[in-house]
C-alpha cells in the first residue's frame, strides 16, 4: 500500500513539475490564441458573408477593392505550418476573378505569423507575396503594419508597394534608414536618378560592369534609366518573361511598349495612379475591377467623368452609364429598366457583369419591390449575392437556369445542361463527401481543405471545379460555394 502510494505520488509530482516533450517547454501557437480569448472580454462571431466595402477618396490605396470574409483562427490551428505555406504557395498568381474574395479572405485570416520563428516568418512571406502578386496592395500594407513594422523581412516588398503608388520618394527614403542594407544595385542606382544625383548613378553602375556585378539584362535596364526615352526607344529590348515591379516600372517610364510578354494585371496599378487621360485610365481601371484590384466605386466613377474619347465600345458603356444615372435622379422607372438591361449586356461582353451588378445593387432592388421581375432583374441579383424571391420562370438559357436552380435549392427543371453546368449543379444538388476531406476536418484542418478547393477551382477542369466546390461545402462555406458557382456560371 504504502509503495503504490509513493508511486501515485511520484506519478504527480512529474506530471505537475516536467513537460511531456521538448515542444511544451514553449506555448503552442495555438495555446496562445486561447490564452488571448480567455482574457479577452470582446470575441468577433465569425460570419460566412462575402462582401465587398469600396470607400474611395483620391487615386492611392483607398481606391483598392476591400474583401471581408472572417475566417476563425481554428481553421488553421491544427495544420502544419510547413503545409499552409506550400498550399499558399501554390495558388495561382493571377486565378479567375470568381476565386478573388475568397483567397484574398484566407490570405488575410489569422494564423501563425511571428516572425522570429523560422516556419512562421517563412507562411507569414508567403502570404504577403502572394497578397502583392493579387493586387491586394491595401491588405498587403495592413498586413505588414501589424505583422513587421520594423521591415524586418518586409522591407523589400514595402519598397515595391511604395513603388507601385508612384511613391518613388518615399521608396527611396528606405534606403537611407539606418541597418537597412537590402537594396539591389538597381534600386541604388534607381533612387540616385529619382533624387538627381545622375553622375552618381553613372559611376556606381560603371563601377558594377567593370567588377561584373552585374547581369546583362539588369545592366541593359539600368541603362535605360539613366538615358533618355530616345535612347531607350531606339534600341530593340529582348524583355524577360518574368518582369520585376522595377523592371516594369522603368520601361513605362521610357514609354515602351511590352508586347508578346505577359504583365501581371496587378502592376497596371502604376499606370492607374499616373495616368491622367481618361481613354487610357477607363481601360486600365476595367481590367483592375475585374480582377478585384480597384473599386467598383472607383470604376464607375470613372464612367460618369465627362472627357471625351474615341474608344466605340468604350464609347457605348460610358453613354449607357451616363444614360443610366440621368434616368436614376429622374427617377423614371421605364428608362432605368431599359438602361440596366442594355448596360449589363454591354458590361458582360467584357467579363465586368459582376461588378455593374454589384454597383447598382439597391437600385435592382428598388425596381423590383415596384414590381420588375426580368431575366436582367434576376441576372443581376443573383450577380450581387441577393437570391431572395426569385419568381422569374426558367428560360430556355440552361446557364442561367443552373445558376437559379443553385440559388433556390431546387434542381426539379433542369435540362440540356452541357457537362460544364452538369458538373456544377452536382456539386450542389447531389453532394458526395469527399473521403480526404472528411479526414483533414475530423483532425480540424478544415483551413487546408479550403486552401486545396480554391486551387482545385482555379482548374478548367469541370470535374476538378465540382470537387473545389463540394470541399468548400465540406468546409462550411456553402454560400461562399454557391456565390461563386453562380458566377462561374453566367459570367463563363
Amino acid at each position: 500500500m504504502i509503495r503504490i502510494k509513493c508511486l501515485c505520488l511520484l506519478l504527480f509530482i512529474i506530471i505537475l513539475g516536467l513537460p511531456l516533450s521538448a515542444e511544451d517547454t514553449e506555448p503552442s501557437w495555438l495555446n496562445k490564441k486561447i490564452l488571448k480569448l480567455e482574457n479577452s472580454t470582446d470575441i468577433e462571431t465569425p460570419t460566412s458573408n462575402l462582401i465587398t466595402n469600396s470607400s474611395v477618396s483620391t487615386i492611392n490605396l483607398s481606391d483598392l477593392a476591400e474583401e471581408n470574409l472572417t475566417l476563425p483562427y481554428y481553421y488553421w490551428s491544427w495544420s502544419k505550418i510547413e503545409d499552409l505555406t506550400s498550399k499558399i504557395d501554390s495558388i495561382y498568381f493571377e486565378p479567375k476573378a470568381q476565386l478573388r474574395e475568397l483567397i484574398v479572405s484566407v490570405l488575410t485570416s489569422e494564423m501563425p505569423a511571428n516572425i522570429e520563428i523560422p516556419k512562421e516568418a517563412n507562411l507569414y512571406i508567403s502570404r504577403l507575396n502572394k497578397l502583392i502578386e493579387l493586387g491586394q496592395y491595401k491588405e498587403a500594407q495592413t498586413f505588414i503594419n501589424n505583422n513587421d513594422p520594423n521591415l524586418t523581412l518586409s522591407y523589400q516588398q514595402q519598397v515595391e508597394l511604395n513603388l507601385l503608388k508612384g511613391n518613388d520618394t518615399l521608396a527611396c527614403s528606405q534606403f537611407k534608414i539606418e541597418g537597412t542594407n537590402n537594396n539591389t544595385l538597381k534600386q541604388k542606382v534607381y533612387c540616385l536618378n529619382h533624387e538627381g544625383k545622375q553622375s552618381e548613378a553613372k559611376i556606381v553602375f560603371e563601377t558594377a560592369k567593370i567588377l561584373n556585378k552585374l547581369e546583362e539584362y539588369d545592366a541593359f535596364i539600368i541603362e535605360l534609366l539613366l538615358n533618355s526615352k530616345k535612347f531607350a526607344q531606339s534600341h530593340n529590348i529582348d524583355i524577360k518573361n518574368n518582369l520585376s515591379i522595377l523592371d516594369y516600372i522603368i520601361l513605362q517610364k521610357n514609354d515602351i511598349k511590352i508586347e508578346g510578354r505577359f504583365i501581371p494585371t496587378s502592376f497596371f496599378f502604376y499606370n492607374f495612379s499616373k495616368t491622367y487621360n481618361i481613354e487610357k485610365k477607363l481601360i486600365i481601371s476595367e481590367r483592375l475591377a475585374k480582377f478585384g484590384i480597384i473599386s467598383n466605386l472607383q470604376l464607375f466613377r470613372i464612367y460618369k467623368e465627362s472627357d471625351t474619347i474615341n474608344d466605340t465600345a468604350l464609347i457605348k458603356r460610358k453613354k449607357c452609364i451616363n444614360e443610366l444615372e440621368v434616368a436614376i435622379s429622374k427617377q423614371s422607372s421605364d428608362d432605368i429598366r431599359q438602361n440596366l438591361v442594355k448596360c449589363l449586356t454591354l458590361f458582360q461582353k467584357i467579363g465586368l457583369s459582376s461588378n455593374f451588378s454589384k454597383y447598382y445593387r439597391t437600385i435592382v432592388l428598388a425596381e423590383v419591390n415596384t414590381g420588375w421581375e426580368s431575366p436582367t432583374s434576376v441576372k443581376m441579383r443573383l450577380l450581387s449575392k441577393d437570391y431572395s424571391s426569385l419568381k422569374i420562370t426558367l428560360t430556355g438559357n440552361s446557364n442561367f437556369n443552373s445558376a437559379q436552380s443553385i440559388a433556390r435549392n431546387n434542381f426539379t427543371k433542369l435540362n440540356g445542361l452541357t457537362a460544364f453546368e452538369k458538373s456544377i449543379v452536382g456539386a450542389f444538388e447531389e453532394t458526395k463527401y469527399k473521403a480526404q476531406n472528411t479526414i483533414l476536418i475530423d483532425q480540424g484542418k478544415i483551413g487546408e481543405v479550403i486552401l486545396s478547393s480554391i486551387i482545385l477551382l482555379d482548374s478548367e477542369d469541370p470535374k476538378e471545379i465540382q470537387d473545389g466546390l463540394i470541399g468548400l461545402i465540406q468546409a462550411g462555406l456553402t454560400d461562399v460555394a454557391k456565390d461563386i458557382a453562380i458566377r462561374l456560371l453566367i459570367e463563363g
